[in-house]
């Protein structure tokens, strides 16, 4: 599968981190948290998928996602 790029947009990562911080957020920052952000997604959705269709669904729940999110926490992502 080939990679597609800035999945997410850069203005609502920027206000994210400067809400978070209280900083000014530079353009490499939103490119970085970006491209950080679009790998552990993926990687959560990959395991959320295995997760369903374990279950026996076609269908992606909100409980595989945060059973993968947490299972990859615990082996720190």
């Amino acid at each position: 599968m080939a990679k597609r790029e800035n999945l997410l947009p850069y203005s609502p990562l920027g206000r994210l981190i400067q809400d978070a911080s209280g900083k000014r957020v530079a353009f490499e920052a939103k490119v970085a948290a970006e491209r950080i952000l679009s790998d552990l997604t993926e990687k959560i959705v990959h395991k959320a998928q295995l997760l369903a269709e374990h279950s026996g669904r076609k269908t992606i729940k909100g409980k595989d996602i945060l059973l993968a999110y947490n299972q990859l926490k615990g082996g720190k992502l």
